[in-house]
C-alpha cells in the first residue's frame, strides 16, 4: 500500500487550495459520499472538489478493505471461474471536468476511483488495454492508437492526473502502482495487455537499432499497398501453397523495389550526426530520417493476402530475423534490402534462420518487468497468433516464472487453435463468441455455438458480445429484449471466461475500433449532434456517456448474472461437466445450458426462449430424460422474470417463458 498512500498524501495536501468548478458523472459517486453539488446545465453530473472526492474513495472505499481478501494468485488460478472487465485507461474516467467539451483524459488515479462500481458488478480481472508510452509521427486521430507503442519499458504520460502536480516518469510510475495496489486490495487481479509483433512507426527502437526495421523510400508511403494475388478476389490465409501465389505475383518486382537499407547502411557518418542531434534535441528521430534520408519505416497491414484492410499507417512490423524464410529464397535474393510481405508477418508459419537474439531478449523481458516492478497479476497477447510457437513460449516461460501464479491470454480468434495456445502456454483465448451470437435467431445456432465453438476449443475463450476491435452489442442487438437475454445467458457459456468491454454496461452503441467485422462508416452511429459523433476511443479524445438512461438497469443486469454464476462457477467452469444432447443442438426455439457434477449431485441449468414474439414451454425431463439427475435431483427455480426467485420446481412440471425470456435453476441445491 505505500503507493497508494503516498498517492493519498498527496491528494490531502492539495484538497484545501482547490478553488475551481470540477464535475464528475454522478455515476461515480459512491454511496455515502455527500460533499457535491448539482447545477442546471450539468445533468447527470455533480460537482466535486476532486481531491476530497480522491481522499474519500481511497480512504472509504479501498483502504477500508484492506486485509480483508486472500493473497491473489499464490497457488494456481481457473480463469473460467473468473469474469473480467476490459478497461481503456485514457478513456474509462475521461470526462469534460470543467467547461464542456473540453475533455480531461482518464487516468490511473480516477480509476482507482471506480473500482468499487466494478467490484459491484461482479468482475474478479481488470484487463487494461496497453498503458505504454505511444507515437506521434502518423498516429492516428487526437490522441493515437494505444498499440502505436513507442516505447514499450515506458508509461504514457497521458495517464499522468494534473491534480498530482507536475508530470514526471516516477510519479507517473508510482499512480500505476498504486492503481495495482488497490484493486489487489479489492482482490481484483490485473492484467495487462502487450503487443510484441508491432511498433509505433516512430519507435525509440529505431536510434539504437535501426536494422530491426523494414525500410521504405518516402516517395512510397502516401500510397503504400501491399501485393495481391491475381487467381481469385477473395481473401486467402498464408500457407504453404498461397505463399507461392504471392511470390509470383505480376506485381512483386515493383513492391520489392519500394524497400530499402537502414539509414546506419546507407550513411554511417551522418546517421551518427543524426542520431546525436536527436539525443541532444528531442527531435522525432523518424522525422529526422524522412528529412535527411528520405525513407520511413514501412507501415503495417493485415497478414491475409487480398484483405481489404487499409493499411495501418500508425505502426511498423518488427523485424526478427535477419534473412529470409525457405520459400521466399527460392524468389528473392539475400543481397536485397530487407522487406516484409504478409508472409513475413505470421512468423508461426514463416520464419528465417538468423534470429534477431537482441530483439528476442528486449521482449521477452518487458512481461517480467511489469510484473516484478508494479504486481500485475497476468497478460494478453496482442496477436500472439503471428509469433512462432518458440517466441511465445519463451514469452509466456519467463512470465510464469514469478513467485506467483501469472494468468496468460491469447489473442486467437479461431477456436480450433486453442490447442496450439495451451502448448504455447496460454490459459485461455479470445475466441469468436461476439461473432456467433449474431446468428442467434438462425436455424443450428445451438450446434454452432456448442458443438462447433464451445466444445470444440482445448481451453476457455472469452465469453464477449462485444469486444474493443468490434461493433458494439446494443448497436449489433438492437432490440432490447434481445440484448438483455443475451448478455444473461452469455454469462454461463461452457469453457468460457466472462468478458464485459469497457463501457458495455453504459449501453454504449460507438465502437472504439473498426478493427474487426466494421467499416468506416461504423464510426458514425450517433447523434450527429453528439459531440462524440465520428470519434473512436482508440484514436480520439472520447469519453464514455455515463449520464445515459440505460447504463443503471445493464449494469445491475450483468451484476445479477456474475453474482449467480459465481455460486456454481466451480462446475461451470469445468468443460466437462457440461451436459449436451441431441435434443439440446436441434432446439430452434430455446437455447438450453446445463452444467452437472455428477459426484457432488449438484449443477445449474439455463433456459433461454429464443423467440421474441411468443411464449415457450420447458419441461426438464424431456430435454434431459436420458440423464439420473432428472429422477433424484432436486430443482430449484434462482432467476426468473429477470429478478431471483426461490421456488422449488418439478422435473416433469412445465415452466412457461415469456418471450425472449431466461430462466435460471439449480440441481440438488
Amino acid at each position: 500500500m505505500e503507493n497508494l498512500n503516498k498517492i493519498l498524501g498527496l491528494i490531502k495536501s492539495k484538497k484545501d487550495k482547490f478553488r475551481d468548478g470540477y464535475f464528475i458523472p454522478e455515476a461515480w459517486k459512491p454511496d455515502g459520499f455527500g460533499l457535491y453539488k448539482k447545477y442546471d446545465g450539468r445533468k447527470g453530473e455533480i460537482a466535486v472538489n476532486p481531491y476530497i472526492f480522491i481522499e474519500w474513495c481511497i480512504e472509504k472505499e479501498i483502504l477500508a478493505h484492506a486485509g480483508k481478501t486472500e493473497n491473489l494468485n499464490d497457488t494456481a488460478v481457473n480463469p473460467a471461474e473468473k469474469a473480467i472487465y476490459g478497461i481503456l485507461p485514457r478513456v474509462f474516467t475521461a470526462w469534460d471536468h470543467y467547461e464542456k467539451g473540453r475533455i480531461c483524459y482518464g487516468t490511473f488515479v480516477k480509476s482507482i476511483c471506480l473500482l468499487p462500481y466494478l467490484k459491484s458488478m461482479g468482475v474478479d480481472i481488470v484487463y487494461l488495454l496497453p498503458v505504454f508510452k505511444t507515437g506521434e509521427k502518423y498516429k492516428k486521430g487526437d490522441t493515437g492508437s494505444p498499440y502505436a507503442i513507442k516505447n514499450i519499458y515506458e508509461l504514457d504520460k497521458k495517464l499522468h492526473d494534473e491534480l498530482l502536480g507536475e508530470f514526471s516518469e516516477k510519479l507517473l510510475e508510482t499512480e500505476f502502482k498504486a492503481f495495482i495496489e488497490a484493486c489487489h486490495i479489492l482482490g481484483f487481479s490485473v492484467l495487462l495487455d502487450f503487443a510484441f509483433r508491432t511498433v509505433s512507426r516512430d519507435s525509440d527502437l529505431i536510434s539504437e537499432h535501426p536494422d530491426w526495421f523494414y525500410w521504405i523510400d518516402l516517395k512510397h508511403a502516401e500510397k503504400f499497398s501491399v501485393p495481391v494475388v491475381e487467381k481469385t478476389k477473395m481473401p486467402l490465409p498464408v500457407n504453404e501453397e498461397t505463399v507461392v501465389f504471392l511470390y509470383e505475383s505480376k506485381n512483386l518486382d515493383e513492391y520489392l523495389s519500394k524497400f530499402t537499407w537502414s539509414p546506419d547502411k546507407i550513411d554511417k557518418r551522418k546517421w551518427e550526426k543524426l542520431v546525436r542531434l536527436h539525443k541532444e534535441t528531442g527531435s522525432n528521430i523518424l522525422e529526422l530520417i524522412e528529412n535527411e534520408f528520405g525513407i520511413t519505416t514501412v507501415p503495417g497491414f493485415s497478414d491475409v493476402i487480398n484483405d481489404n484492410q487499409p493499411i495501418w499507417s500508425d505502426v511498423t512490423y518488427l523485424r526478427f530475423y535477419f534473412d529470409n524464410h525457405a520459400i521466399a529464397k527460392e524468389y528473392v535474393k539475400d543481397t536485397m534490402p530487407p522487406y516484409i510481405m504478409q508472409d513475413g508477418v505470421c512468423l508461426k508459419l514463416n520464419r528465417g534462420g538468423k534470429e534477431n537474439a537482441a530483439l528476442i531478449k528486449y521482449i521477452t523481458d518487458v512481461i517480467p518487468y511489469y510484473r516484478d516492478n508494479f504486481g500485475i497479476d497476468g497478460a494478453r497477447i496482442d496477436m500472439g497468433h503471428a509469433l512462432s510457437a518458440e517466441l511465445n513460449r519463451e514469452i509466456n516461460a519467463k512470465a510464469k516464472s514469478g513467485v506467483r501464479f501469472f494468468i496468460l491470454w491469447s489473442e486467437e480468434l479461431i477456436p480450433k487453435r486453442a490447442e496450439s495456445a495451451y502448448e504455447d502456454g496460454f490459459h485461455f483465448i479470445s475466441g469468436n463468441l461476439w461473432s456467433v451470437y449474431k446468428s442467434f435467431d438462425k436455424p443450428g445456432f445451438n450446434k454452432i455455438l456448442l458443438d462447433d465453438t464451445l466444445m470444440n476449443a482445448a481451453i476457455p475463450m472469452t465469453a464477449a458480445l462485444e469486444t474493443p476491435d468490434t461493433p458494439r452489442a446494443a448497436l449489433v442487438h438492437r432490440n432490447a429484449d434481445r440484448l438483455r437475454q443475451l448478455v444473461m445467458i452469455n454469462c454461463f457459456m461452457p469453457n468460457t471466461v466472462p468478458y464485459i468491454n469497457n463501457g458495455q454496461e453504459l449501453v454504449e452503441i460507438q465502437p472504439m475500433n473498426l478493427g474487426l467485422d466494421n467499416t468506416n462508416e461504423g464510426r458514425f452511429v450517433l447523434d450527429k449532434d453528439d459531440p462524440m459523433y465520428g470519434k473512436l476511443a482508440f484514436f480520439d479524445n472520447y469519453r464514455f456517456h455515463w449520464t445515459g438512461e440505460g447504463g443503471f438497469r445493464m449494469k445491475e443486469l450483468i451484476a445479477d448474472a456474475l453474482i449467480i454464476r459465481k455460486e456454481f462457477s466451480g462446475i461451470i467452469s469445468k468443460k466437462e461437466k457440461f451436459i449436451i444432447n441431441e435434443e439440446v443442438l436441434e432446439n430452434d426455439k430455446l437455447l438450453c445450458l446445463c452444467c452437472y457434477d455428477k459426484s457432488l449431485e449438484k449443477g445449474v441449468f439455463v433456459i433461454a426462449n429464443k423467440g421474441l414474439k411468443t411464449r415457450a414451454e420447458v419441461i426438464l425431463s424431456l430435454i434431459y430424460k436420458e440423464y439420473s439427475f432428472v429422477k433424484t435431483g432436486k430443482f430449484r427455480l434462482i432467476y426468473s422474470n429477470w429478478k431471483r426467485s426461490s421456488r422449488t420446481i418439478n422435473p416433469g412440471e412445465k415452466i412457461i417463458l415469456d418471450a425472449g425470456g431466461v430462466i435460471i435453476g439449480s440441481i440438488g441445491i
